[in-house]
């Protein structure tokens, strides 16, 4: 009986010669050689063939750890990272091999591991010489030439290593048409690194680390404060529309949804802070603040918790609404940094060069003069509000509630009759200059677009998704 991830697996019907030789596969385990040398010593020949058919079933269900040993050395060892890896042994033909373009190395804890989004599995380089391989593997190299490749590896750890390699998924072979089989698969072509990374780490199935509510830092620390301390020399107060005459005023949400365009055009008159304040408060603001208990690997964990006008992942609200102004009535040109709990915006700086670039690049972004932008509003991520509670996919949190917000934002503006644009991209580095901050620690997340809507007219001269 093993016991495994999720409970136990009986091996059935184990002939008593394998009962001690299967105890020797628990790390740092044994060659198979050695096991069946150990079986025929023991006058049960038949016992190799139960000892090929219970590995076979151990590589099937994941559980089987190989190493690549030669020379009384271990060179490199394959993990599986995820129950759905079936270790297959694989033989080296006389084409050549490359490196997918998807392996990545990186330091785990102190051992270097080779690994990929395409892989539910990892490769761990016991020795130095195996890191020298991998870096010949970044150019085609076929078996004959393993030698000249690595010239520190011993030639059968090199074969070894190189059939580990191949039945991890980190090689892919050099065809005849001089691409690789990985380039040639239609489904993997539009994919980048970073994205496919991503995506595959972000996700349960892939991904052999923390993946959940695990509260990783409750022992360390409490949870940041909810909302984040509003301290300004400069305060900008913000009018409070009446709830009951939006509700009265407003146009049914069908028609808004319906409504609903990115609109990249603004009036000759700028958007006033009035209508600023009114988009903030539907949008942005915590409409009330109440305690809150959670358990935790560490015991019960009393904390703050918000309301407010969009949901937030488990809760924990780490965007923090930022105002960039370059055109708006009643309001100073500059950055200011939105208070959700007192409806009021602090003035962070004035049009600085690296504020006037932000906005230009945002103009550009989507495709308009950068004298024609009025307001950029900025979410940066308050990131340890996330990490603290979640592990494995904290990131990804965080751009759901862009999303999300992204979505508010649209359907505020159109009910107000203004015009807003998501952006897609923005400069992290250039605003964490602006707001002061470690880059680390909050940055932005998500740009968004608003001014004063043009003419109908002018909308339907210029169509927007």
């Amino acid at each position: 009986m093993l016991d495994v991830p999720g409970g136990r697996r009986v091996l059935r019907s184990a002939p008593p010669v394998l009962q001690g030789i299967l105890d020797r596969l628990v790390y740092p385990g044994d060659s198979v050689e050695a096991l069946a040398s150990e079986i025929y010593r023991a006058g049960q020949p038949g016992g190799v063939a139960h000892l090929a058919r219970y590995l076979d079933q151990l590589a099937a269900a994941g559980l089987l750890i190989v190493s690549a040993d030669a020379e009384d050395r271990r060179w490199a060892t394959l993990a599986p990272t995820a129950p759905t890896f079936v270790f297959r042994r694989k033989s080296l033909g006389t084409s050549a091999y490359v490196l997918s373009r998807f392996a990545y190395l990186r330091r785990f804890g102190d051992v270097a591991v080779l690994e990929s989004p395409l892989a539910a599995a990892q490769v761990v380089l016991h020795q130095p010489a195996v890191g020298q391989l991998v870096c010949a593997l970044a150019r085609p190299t076929a078996v004959a030439q393993l030698d000249a490749a690595a010239p520190d590896l011993p030639s059968t750890a090199a074969t070894q290593v190189m059939r580990l390699l191949l039945a991890a998924g980190m090689l892919t072979e050099f065809t005849e048409r001089e691409t690789t089989a990985e380039d040639e698969q239609p489904s993997l072509a539009p994919w980048e690194f970073h994205d496919l990374l991503f995506h595959a780490r972000s996700r349960e199935g892939r991904n052999e680390g923390a993946l959940g509510t695990m509260y990783s830092f409750g022992r360390r620390r409490d949870p940041p404060p909810i909302v984040k301390p509003f301290e300004y020399d400069e305060v900008v107060a913000l009018a409070r529309p009446d709830p009951v005459a939006l509700e009265q005023a407003d146009p049914p949400l069908a028609q808004v949804v319906e409504r609903r365009r990115s609109i990249r055009r603004y009036a000759a008159e700028p958007i006033g802070v009035d209508q600023l304040g009114e988009f903030l408060h539907r949008v942005a603001r915590v409409r009330d603040v109440f305690p809150v208990e959670a358990e935790t690997p560490w015991g019960r964990l009393e904390m703050e918790a918000t309301s407010r006008p969009y949901p937030a992942s488990g809760g924990l609200f780490p965007l923090e609404f930022h105002v960039v102004a370059r055109a708006c009535r009643g309001l100073e040109p500059g950055v200011f940094h939105y208070d959700p709990m007192g409806h009021r915006l602090g003035r962070l700086c004035g049009a600085t060069p690296d504020v006037a670039r932000l906005l230009d690049e945002s103009a550009a972004a989507i495709a308009e003069p950068p004298e024609a932008m009025q307001i950029l509003l900025v979410l940066t991520a308050r990131f340890d509000r996330v990490m603290w509670k979640y592990s494995g996919f904290a990131y990804s949190l965080i751009l759901k509630d862009v999303g999300i917000v992204f979505q508010n934002m649209y359907l505020a503006a159109t009910a107000m009759n203004l015009a807003p644009c998501a952006i897609g991209v923005g400069n992290s580095d250039r605003f964490s200059r602006i707001l002061g901050a470690d880059y680390y620690a909050e940055t932005s997340v998500g740009e968004f677009a608003l001014g004063s809507a043009p003419s109908a007219s002018e909308i339907s001269e210029s169509p927007s998704p």
